[in-house]
């Protein structure tokens, strides 16, 4: 890497000789000529004074800053016996140096965690997510009045001078840096004559080089017209002038906020994959925010989400439950419309099922909560607490910072929400319903320091519910309509009915989780707090016979559903080998649970299948009768609501599927390698089909069945 005087560090052979440097797609003739990377934030031709007036200096200045604890030491152990110590600075000596590092520039000692850790507290003001980013080193490059490359003694006096900083930060594993720029004074606008700039007009861009793209740091008219603007303007208006952050990983994004009004400007948007059982928050950084304007985002096809200002920078949006699967357009901007002519910031947000959702609730080894018993009594619950803010501040956020710890005080209820759907004529489709059951316990959210990037861990005791949502009778009648449900992580509501709570406030769910755990927690047999053997067995008893009556229940309301196999084998049947599989892509497409094409396989169903293929999109059927009479041919074809599911085993043949008899490896998992779905995994468009929640249709109607009935 390269500190150049002209304004840029730069990854690669910059060649600067000429009167101009030509970076980025528009303006270099690449691979003839170069593109190189770099990181600019003011590239033009620039020269460091000789003769100033007197007392002022000049020079580009650099250090890099790392944690102690990067080198295996406590704090303020740095104190070198052998040398003098001296605290300046930039000059402390080579020995003083970090272990193993050459040069003196390279600090480790008190001031360097100290200046990292007000480093991680800007950008937690500024940048949505960085609330979760712990910073290890930062290298801190400092243009100090440097001028323009053709200027003379006039100019200089004149005050022509430009001084401005580059503060670069990663984490230990170098997976996530973050840039911040600060420009004290800009007093030109090229390196040209009495800055007339006809030549060599000066830029602040990232450019990722041989033509991989390039991101202005101030898209907006007004840096066209003179550069010196970014010295007035800033990102992060509550903080200081002329400040700008951005997140530089794989894509370069924009934080902080920005006016632009013309054309698209990027959202940065933290989780940007979401869980599509909504009720959660995302933050965003968009248009700068005024706090007497309310601010909404509107999800393309779906509800609006109300918009919380946390600070002019930051936006806290509490999203609907948006039941479905894919990347949907998001549009942030405020209330009252382009009154002001503010245009709508554009960005996109994955909305995953909850088995996919990286944010989820960790809650152990999924595969035990469905065994009959639940092999331990107490089960894991992991979250990372910057996820919970306290919901009385959103009412007085102008007096808090979100940096404070006071913040994130909070009280969490562990809930359990049961779900079902079941057939509504009035709608012809399948209503979806999710019922708080209960409340397991309370737990308080952690608030320390160390708690910023580290998670919390706590215990889930499964045979203790603090708080009942359903009277006996529901206990005894109702428990069972629920197969399976969830666990959600929400804070407790100050002044929420206890006895009912009809919605939780924003809050991380879990992956659905098989309920028989709770059926025995209120029936009078199993209350007693002794456990012994027979206690056991009982409740093992209990789960069992339950388990057959529902099972009961799911055939005789399954058979009443179409005859689905027909139309799956005829239209979808399961190519021979996975080579086809993989060629009809088409037709066929990895299986977002069961497949090793996903990061994530932690498959419920398909035990002893290296790979699952599902059907790419809901299989149409050919006939609406029973197929006797002559209405078949004169039907249309339409999309019914289920799919096919296809596995093979690690030689790549097609494994059998769960109608014919098969071998069961493992006793408390059904082995269905294949098999075709009633739901179909991805949704029906609403209106079209029957089912309509992804994912956990699936759960309902296929795979649950299999635990109850096996």
């Amino acid at each position: 890497m390269q500190i150049s005087v002209n304004g840029y560090i730069g990854f690669a052979t910059v060649l600067d000789q000429g009167p101009t440097i030509n970076i980025g797609p528009e303006s270099t003739d690449w691979p003839k000529h170069q593109d190189p990377a770099m990181i600019a934030p003011y590239l033009c031709k620039q020269q460091i004074p000789q003769e100033m007036n007197p007392g002022m200096r000049s020079g580009v200045f650099f250090r890099l800053m790392m944690r102690q604890s990067l080198f295996g030491r406590g704090s303020g152990s740095n104190m070198n016996l052998g040398g003098s110590y001296q605290s300046s600075f930039f000059g402390q000596s080579a020995m003083q140096a970090c272990q193993g590092t050459s040069g003196g520039y390279v600090h480790c000692d008190v001031n360097s965690d100290y200046f990292i850790d007000e480093m991680m507290r800007w950008l937690q003001e500024g940048v949505a997510g960085a609330a979760a980013f712990r910073a290890d080193a930062a290298l801190v490059v400092t243009w100090y009045n440097t001028a323009s490359a053709i200027s003379g003694r006039s100019d200089m006096d004149a005050g022509q001078l430009a001084t401005y900083q580059l503060i670069w930060l990663t984490d230990q594993a170098a997976r996530l840096s973050y840039v911040i720029l600060n420009y004290d004074k800009l007093g030109f606008d090229a390196a040209d004559f009495r800055a007339n700039s006809r030549s060599g007009r000066c830029q602040a861009v990232f450019n990722g080089g041989n033509h991989t793209g390039l991101v202005p740091v101030d898209p907006t008219q007004a840096f066209k017209n003179t550069p010196k603007v970014l010295s007035q303007r800033s990102g992060v208006p509550h903080m200081v002038r002329g400040r700008y952050m951005f997140r530089v990983d794989d894509v370069v994004r924009p934080a902080g906020c920005s006016n632009k009004t013309g054309g698209t400007y990027p959202m940065l948007i933290y989780p940007n994959i979401v869980n599509m059982m909504g009720e959660m928050t995302v933050d965003v950084n968009a248009i700068c925010l005024d706090r007497s304007q309310t601010y909404i985002l509107m999800i393309e096809q779906r509800q609006t989400a109300t918009c919380t200002v946390l600070n002019p920078a930051i936006a806290r949006c509490h999203l609907p439950k948006i039941y479905d699967w894919g990347t949907k357009t998001v549009y942030f901007q405020p209330q009252s419309g382009g009154a002001n002519d503010e245009k709508a910031f554009v960005g996109y947000i994955y909305f995953v099922p909850p088995t996919l959702d990286p944010m989820r609730l960790d809650i152990g080894n999924i595969y035990d909560w469905f065994k009959n018993p639940v092999p331990y009594p107490v089960m894991p619950l992991i979250w990372y607490p910057r996820n919970f803010t306290n919901p009385d501040l959103a009412t007085h956020m102008e007096t808090v910072r979100i940096s404070d710890d006071a913040m994130y005080s909070v009280q969490l209820g562990l809930y359990v929400i049961g779900y079902r759907e079941y057939k509504d004529d009035g709608i012809k489709k399948f209503r979806p319903e999710h019922r708080i059951i209960c409340r397991l316990a309370t737990y308080s959210n952690r608030n320390t320091y160390e708690y910023r990037w580290k998670p919390q861990e706590e215990r889930i005791n499964i045979y203790q519910v603090e708080q009942w949502y359903m009277d006996e009778w529901q206990r005894t009648h109702e428990l069972y309509n629920y197969r399976f449900g969830y666990l959600k992580l929400a804070p407790l509501k100050p002044n929420q009915n206890e006895l009912n709570p009809t919605f939780l406030l924003s809050g991380l769910v879990s992956a659905p989780i098989s309920l028989h755990w709770l059926w025995t927690t209120n029936n009078p047999e199993f209350s007693t707090t002794t456990f012994s053997q027979g206690d056991e067995t009982a409740r093992v008893e209990f789960v069992k016979q339950k388990a057959l009556e529902m099972c009961h229940d799911w055939y005789d309301e399954d058979g009443a559903q179409w005859n689905f196999i027909r139309d799956t084998e005829t239209n979808s049947s399961c190519p021979c080998i996975e080579r086809q599989a993989m060629a009809d892509l088409g037709r066929f497409m990895p299986h977002p649970r069961c497949s090793q094409a996903f990061r994530d396989i932690t498959c419920t169903v398909a035990i002893g299948a290296r790979n699952c293929y599902m059907s790419a999109q809901n299989i149409y059927g050919s006939y609406a009768g029973s197929g006797q009479g002559y209405e078949s041919e004169n039907t249309a074809r339409f999309p019914t609501h289920y799919g096919q599911v296809c596995c093979y085993d690690d030689a790549g043949h097609l494994m059998q599927t769960s109608y014919q008899p098969v071998i069961k490896v493992t006793p408390d998992v059904p082995y269905n390698p294949g098999f075709p779905m009633r739901a179909y995994e991805f949704g029906t468009a609403p209106y079209m089909g029957q089912y309509e929640v992804p994912g956990l249709s699936a759960f309902h109607n296929d795979y649950m069945p299999y635990f109850l009935c096996c």
